[in-house]
């Protein structure tokens, strides 16, 4: 772990593909049923789904070009 600017703590986490896929598939899920409740924790999920697929498809492009 470390601090990012804000003094925030920051973690890396690493994934294979297929963990990857699953992360992104159970925060859309999660996104989807979401039942209310803290709006910051609906945010929280869309971002986090945004980021997942990202790294989803800078996967894609990589084993494209490797």
């Amino acid at each position: 772990m470390s601090q990012d600017y804000s003094g925030e703590i920051v973690a890396t986490v690493h994934l294979n593909l297929e963990a990857l896929r699953l992360a992104y598939k159970t925060t859309c899920d999660a996104l989807r049923n979401w039942p209310g409740g803290d709006p910051l924790e609906q945010q929280f999920l869309a971002e986090s789904k945004d980021q997942l697929f990202r790294c989803l498809l800078e996967q894609s492009f990589e084993m494209e070009a490797g």
